[in-house]
């Protein structure tokens, strides 16, 4: 069977912001990021989104509101993405599906025949970059959300492949290693 090669994505602070919404309707997208994964599509990488979402957990909004917002929300962008797979835990819970722990991606690996090894992470927290670490492919940092704060940026930094200031930058150098056929 043929194995893909996937870059997990991050929601809030990666693709969307604000990072914490009282509601669905607060969340826009980060201005480019739209090309950015559109680049990855075309790349023939699958593009699943793997979230937090502690909004579920505090009654903010379901998890059907959520899937629902999701599908119109990257519908209207015309953007394949996968998933969500969605932690519903708020931050505080210790619970098999929150990042960097490996329950949402491995759902991800089922569904698409992903190459863990081949793939990337990309987000804005030294979670997103521990999980693709810790899947034995590659975390990617990008500077927005959470990294904006120095102390985030520092925690996760070490343990990213690349850093970039936008998602952009992120998957110009994935397209680039790629390419190249270099080992990160």
């Amino acid at each position: 069977m043929q194995m893909n090669k996937a870059v997990f994505l991050d929601l809030n602070g990666t693709l969307v912001l604000p990072l914490r919404q009282e509601s669905l309707a607060e969340m826009e997208l980060i201005p480019g990021i739209d090309l950015a994964v559109a680049k990855l599509l075309t790349a023939n990488f699958i593009c699943p989104v793997v979230t937090i979402q502690s909004g579920i957990g505090k009654g903010r909004f379901t998890e059907r509101e959520f899937r629902d917002w999701f599908a119109a929300f990257f519908g209207k962008l015309k953007l394949d993405v996968k998933g969500p797979y969605i932690c519903p835990h708020r931050f505080a819970e210790d619970c098999i599906c929150k990042k960097p722990k490996p329950f949402l991606y491995e759902q991800a690996v089922k569904d698409y025949a992903i190459d863990l090894s081949g793939s990337y992470t990309i987000g804005d927290t030294s979670w997103d970059v521990l999980a693709g670490k810790n899947m034995g492919g590659h975390g990617c940092l990008v500077r927005t959300g959470c990294t904006e704060n120095e102390m985030e940026y520092r925690k996760a930094k070490p343990h990213a492949a690349y850093v970039g200031q936008t998602l952009d930058d992120v998957v110009q150098w994935i397209l680039k290693t790629e390419q190249s056929g270099t080992t990160v």
